[in-house]
């Protein structure tokens, strides 16, 4: 005959307790794995993203140094304007947007087509975006194809001023006739936010 069975002596298997414990702290673990996952995906959209505006910030200036390095002076006068003839015009964005009108050299005449190298360019700024828009001639009329590019967005303001040696003031026209001097230089502050802007300058023509 088998000895009874001691009542204290501890039984085999898992407690109810135990199993509480192990599946409370696999919870634990599991929440801390989709945390540092989520964590990580959002830091890689936000890498990806900041490469997206770097991009499209490097490419803007790119452009706009090359247009106001190709400054010719020539006055410019657009059919559907009311500015009348302008060799440069600077200010700050105004009720339609605009920040600047100029013409430009330099553009492609391929094939030996018979055009004008001569370009009209105009930037604005709208509903939070820079512009550019380009006419295959100084003078534009309404037949006169234009192309508009959106350059930058994400935008709260742009401010420009222009200036000559130490100078700087907020607006500046040319009209053409010869007695006033083009700037030669101007300055554009993007703002993106409150803490997040970015300043730059460029040498207008051959900065004379």
């Amino acid at each position: 005959m088998s000895a009874p069975r001691h009542p204290c002596r501890s039984q085999s298997g898992v407690t109810l307790v135990e199993t509480l414990i192990a599946l409370f702290v696999i919870a634990l673990m599991a929440t801390a794995g989709a945390v540092m996952t989520n964590q990580s995906l959002r830091g890689a959209r936000a890498v990806e993203t900041r490469g997206n505006a770097a991009s499209e910030i490097s490419i803007a200036l790119g452009i706009l140094s090359a247009d106001l390095a190709a400054y010719t002076g020539r006055p410019s006068e657009d059919a559907a304007s009311t500015d009348g003839p302008l060799a440069f015009s600077g200010h700050p964005p105004r009720h339609d947007g605009r920040l600047m009108v100029f013409v430009r050299n330099g553009w492609d005449n391929p094939m030996g087509e018979i055009r004008s190298d001569l370009q009209r360019v105009e930037y604005l700024f709208s509903n939070g975006a820079l512009i550019r828009r380009s006419w295959a001639a100084p003078d534009p009329v309404a037949a006169t194809p234009m192309v508009e590019e959106t350059l930058l967005t994400g935008l709260q303001s742009v401010q420009a001023r222009f200036g000559r040696t130490e100078t700087w003031q907020e607006e500046w026209r040319v009209t053409g006739a010869g007695d006033d001097p083009a700037p030669q230089k101007v300055e554009l502050t993007f703002t993106f936010a409150p803490d997040d802007t970015l300043t730059a300058r460029y040498l207008i023509g051959a900065g004379a």
